[in-house]
């Protein structure tokens, strides 16, 4: 009997900064539904496995920003099959100069509007080639770029903490409750302080509480792909009733204090520490 695959794919848009993220949101959930409803992938190991999907998604997440930040348009395409997850995508832009180059940490051609929103740290392409279990990189300068990528299987090294409630850290930090109609019983096992999006990606443990002073709505992308069910705002800064809105959509909450990232983030690990 033939193995059974699943292909899914979807466009991207370049400088669609608004909307990043959102690819690899929907591509998730489908694999979800085929692990779910589809008998080939329900037997498999990888099914369930929190750590297979958390590495397929900062993939993922960084292969569609990276067609955002630096390509006029791009194909997103999924394989699913019973032993691995394959992800393909093709872009249509200036190419990369050097290969070499963009998989140095720090490097990086990000534009100043990609900067600003928290993107172009230069770590993408090599968190990909770190996390990922196969990686192939083709670029030709001035028509674009091919990546492929896969996640054979998951890494049963997860740590596990002692969990907190979200509305104890609120508490206890005095922070403001910003997001409407959300679930304060919701429990978090670490935390993590950073404003670059990518490494938040590649670092923050699932089911976290993150702190930082970015308040555009790529934040909400980024919590949603990680299960960040708390963003905890920094500096009393002004959140965009966009993002507020796009994060009681996903079900995240956001709350906000008036101390600095340092004093914020003394504070939370002490929490943590006490628990």
């Amino acid at each position: 009997m033939a193995k059974k695959i699943k292909i899914f794919q979807f466009p991207i848009r370049g400088a669609d900064f608004e909307h990043i993220g959102n690819v690899t949101i929907e591509t998730r959930k489908l694999i979800k539904i085929s692990f779910t409803e589809e008998e080939c992938f329900k037997n498999e190991s990888f099914v369930g496995s929190r750590d297979f999907l958390r590495r397929f998604g900062i993939c993922a997440y960084e292969a569609e920003a990276n067609v955002i930040i630096h390509a006029y348009y791009g194909l997103f395409k999924t394989i699913l099959c019973c032993k691995r997850i394959k992800g393909e995508v093709i872009d249509r832009g200036p190419g990369i100069p050097s290969i070499l180059n963009a998989l140095t940490p720090g490097f990086s051609t990000a534009s100043e509007t990609a900067k600003s929103l928290g993107f172009g740290a230069g770590v993408g392409l090599n968190n990909i080639q770190k996390i990922a279990d196969f990686t192939m990189l083709h670029s030709e300068k001035g028509k674009g770029t091919s990546l492929q990528f896969e996640v054979w299987k998951a890494k049963d090294n997860e740590i596990r903490r002692t969990a907190m409630k979200i509305k104890q850290i609120i508490k206890a930090l005095k922070l403001e409750l910003v997001t409407k109609n959300v679930d304060m019983e919701k429990e978090v096992k670490s935390a993590y302080s950073c404003d670059l999006l990518s490494n938040v990606l590649a670092k923050a443990e699932d089911e976290s509480a993150w702190l930082t002073v970015q308040t555009n709505m790529n934040i909400i992308g980024v919590a949603t792909i990680k299960k960040i069910p708390i963003i905890i705002i920094s500096e009393n800064s002004t959140i965009p009733k966009q993002a507020i809105a796009k994060a009681e959509e996903n079900g995240i909450i956001i709350a906000k204090g008036n101390e600095d990232t340092f004093t914020i983030s003394g504070k939370l690990y002490e929490l943590f520490q006490k628990e």
